[in-house]
């Protein structure tokens, strides 16, 4: 049995055995299946993977399954009942083995009929035939199999297993709104950040910087849409640079994202204590040791074990609690607690260093960016022509920014400017003081629901970098691997302490400067040259397209907005050495970067040519023919193992018979493109993708190349020359 071999038993494979044994090892395929899917549904939520730690946690699955040890992941009833129609072609006709396959789930799991209806259909325990199967086997009736009645934590995990179905069943564009949605944590700093500027100025600067970052999101959204990396999960925010940018715009992806994620660590902690050390009136320093030993345990298991459906109800609480905490301050609305601040800096006078929390928190208030390529695989699995996840990414901006000048109004009406200006942590804190109890709770809520369970998975981002450069022949246990790997967090743990105890930040000035590094590339410029490479090399055609915004004029006008803000900063905001030549620092690797990217192509046409194999439910295998990212009609030859050919002339055809498929030929004529890519992937039940078997043939004149393709990942770019180039994918059996 393969590694994979699991997932491809047939019906007649599984009735190969004794009675016992067949229903033993069926129930070990259901329970495999079930396994890699809720596997998957943990890996499509997790943020900061790199692909060399998803391989290796699917290497070790796959190890299991093969060697038939015991699951990594032992899957639960509730599980096995969601994903009854996944696991449900793996059921063979045989009524003995459907009834002794119910009646070891019953030995082994407590369930009502009532909660089971989908593993009913699964094995037809309906049909007269199973049941009296049963009853055969085991004098007794399939009825038996059933709980009359679960414990209360049973029936709350049944309770949760039907609302997280309900979460999943929501249409693509809903399940991209909430997704995409921007965190609390700008939002919680953005009314003492603005409450110097005057509500006329703050709201004008929350919609600029919403249409802006509304922009950016769409065209982050058509890259990721046009990318097979992005599409299939197959890497993150640094591969994508990698594929499109090369090593310069992959480089810029590392630093930034690593400089992003420690800064931030550490403003969240700051955000997150100072809230509940106004809730409980515990020290600040006790709540950052909580959250820093919280971080500990998870870094420890290696995974923060989310899923999509329990995303999606994090996101929906805090965004009703976003609603809601406005909504309790109306009543202490005072009209001249805005009109106080109409002539911005009225109170101490205009200086450069107050604008030091501005920006990075506008920034901050609207920064979805990071979420794209995290869940745009999940949206695009439902929905591949993208126009579900660009309508609910831009929708997810633009609601959002009706919530921030809500919060703006609202709260900048309740809470006096000098009480905002001297407040140090998140706004929750004052409107706690003014509102009473109900916004205490409510606030830490959300503090936590947002900053607190985003610090453990920019922890893990952290702790998953290191591990990635820890060599794996190394010989470093474990326990090595997890103590190298949690320095960065520790560091962070006693710079936060220090600055707790010091009281030497503010969580407003702190997210504002410290966004002031990293935000404006990952929100502003790396969306724009992702966009305009994805433009020319894409693998894929989005169902929408915003043309114009890929105008150079408009490109520029929002690359020179981002890099100018990042030298306003360096020359003249910081009032620091320090501050001022990192900022500087980082706007020179900005300018390097755009001059390497452009001098190597990045608009240069790109032709692919693409073989997907789908075998998630419902999944349409298919090619795919692109050119200077159009769709690209051309003669293809598809051959079959019965020798049998067909002729299609289109940029995308269906493979109904992928099993059968041998070989997939097409002759490309000279073109303006400078490169080919070509790729063959297979998305398996359990919904990983992975190289198909396969190798490609490129013939040029009277010389031709081969290639493994999985030994490149599935996916390869060749350089072309002004010849007609022949290219063959051939596949082989498994």
């Amino acid at each position: 049995m393969t590694a994979e071999g699991i997932d491809w038993l047939s019906p007649d494979e599984l009735l190969d055995g004794l009675p016992s044994r067949r229903a033993s090892l069926l129930l070990f395929a259901i329970e495999s299946r079930t396994a890699q899917l809720v596997a998957s549904d943990q890996r499509d939520a997790a943020l900061f993977v790199p692909p060399a730690i998803a391989e290796e946690r699917e290497r070790e699955f796959l190890q299991a399954l093969a060697a038939g040890r015991d699951l990594p992941l032992e899957p639960k009833i509730q599980d096995i009942e969601r994903f009854a129609e996944h696991w449900r072609s793996l059921v063979p006709e045989d009524a003995g083995v459907r009834a002794a396959v119910a009646h070891m789930l019953g030995e082994k799991h407590t369930f009502t009929q009532q909660d089971t209806a989908r593993l009913q259909a699964a094995l037809s325990l309906t049909d007269a035939a199973v049941q009296q199967a049963h009853q055969r086997y085991y004098q007794q009736p399939l009825d038996a199999i059933y709980a009359p009645q679960v414990t209360l934590g049973q029936r709350l995990r049944w309770g949760w297993a039907g609302l997280a179905s309900r979460l999943e069943a929501l249409p693509p564009f809903w399940v991209a709104f909430f997704l995409t949605l921007p965190g609390a944590a700008g939002l919680l700093a953005m009314p003492i950040a603005l409450s110097s500027l005057g509500p006329g100025l703050g709201v004008g600067l929350l919609i600029l910087f919403g249409v802006i970052n509304l922009l950016t999101v769409a065209g982050f959204v058509e890259a990721v849409t046009r990318s097979t990396t992005a599409r299939f999960g197959l890497g993150f925010f640094g591969q994508l640079a990698q594929e499109y940018l090369g090593n310069a715009g992959s480089l810029l992806v590392t630093v930034i994202l690593a400089l992003n994620n420690f800064l931030v660590l550490i403003v969240f902690y700051m955000g997150v204590a100072g809230t509940l050390e106004g809730a409980t009136k515990l020290p600040s320093e006790l709540w950052i040791a909580v959250i820093f030993t919280v971080g500990l345990v998870f870094l420890f298991k290696g995974s923060f074990n989310a899923t999509v459906s329990s995303t999606l109800l994090v996101v929906m609480v805090d965004f009703a609690l976003l609603l809601i905490i406005p909504a309790l301050s109306l009543p202490h609305f005072r009209l001249a607690n805005l009109t106080a601040q109409l002539r911005p800096f009225s109170a101490q006078g205009f200086a450069w260093i107050a604008l030091a929390p501005v920006f990075g928190v506008l920034l901050s208030t609207y920064f979805s960016h990071i979420v794209v390529p995290a869940y745009g695989p999940v949206v695009l699995r439902r929905d591949p022509g993208g126009r579900a996840l660009l309508r609910g990414a831009s929708m997810a901006i633009l609601v959002f920014m009706g919530i921030a000048c809500l919060w703006m109004v609202v709260v900048n009406g309740a809470i006096p400017p000098e009480v905002l200006r001297n407040t140090a942590g998140t706004v929750i804190t004052p409107l706690a003081a003014l509102i009473g109890p109900v916004v205490s709770v409510l606030g830490s809520l959300l503090v936590v629901l947002s900053l607190g369970l985003a610090s453990i998975q920019v922890a893990l981002g952290l702790y998953y970098l290191v591990q990635e450069r820890i060599p794996a022949r190394s010989g470093a246990g474990r326990w090595t691997r997890f103590v190298l790997g949690s320095l960065p967090v520790v560091a962070v743990f006693l710079i936060s302490e220090w600055m707790a105890i010091s009281n030497s930040g503010s969580f407003t000035n702190l997210l504002g400067v410290l966004s002031a590094f990293a935000l404006p590339v990952l929100a502003g410029v790396l969306p724009l040259l992702l966009l305009l490479a994805t433009r020319r090399k894409g693998d894929f055609v989005p169902q929408v397209v915003v043309r114009w915004l890929g105008n150079p004029v408009v490109v520029a006008a929002l690359y020179l907005f981002f890099v100018g803000a990042i030298f306003l900063y360096g020359l003249l905001i910081f009032p620091d050495w320090p501050a001022r030549l990192t900022t500087l620092a980082v706007g020179v690797l900005v300018l390097v970067v755009t001059v390497v990217v452009f001098r190597r192509g990045v608009r240069a046409p790109r032709l692919s040519v693409g073989v997907h194999e789908d075998q998630d439910l419902n999944g349409r295998s298919a090619f795919y023919l692109t050119s200077g990212g159009t769709k690209y009609p051309w003669p293809v030859t598809i051959q079959y193992t019965d020798g049998k050919r067909r002729q299609h002339e289109t940029a995308m055809g269906e493979l109904p018979d992928f099993a059968q498929l041998r070989n997939l030929h097409t002759a490309l004529p000279a073109d303006k493109a400078k490169t080919l890519k070509v790729w063959a992937l297979r998305t398996t039940a359990g919904r990983q993708t992975v190289s198909l078997p396969s190798s490609l043939v490129l013939g040029s004149g009277q010389e031709s190349m081969s290639y493994d393709l999985p030994a490149r990942g599935g996916q390869i770019v060749v350089p072309l020359t002004d010849e007609t180039c022949d290219v063959d994918i051939r596949l082989f059996e498994n």
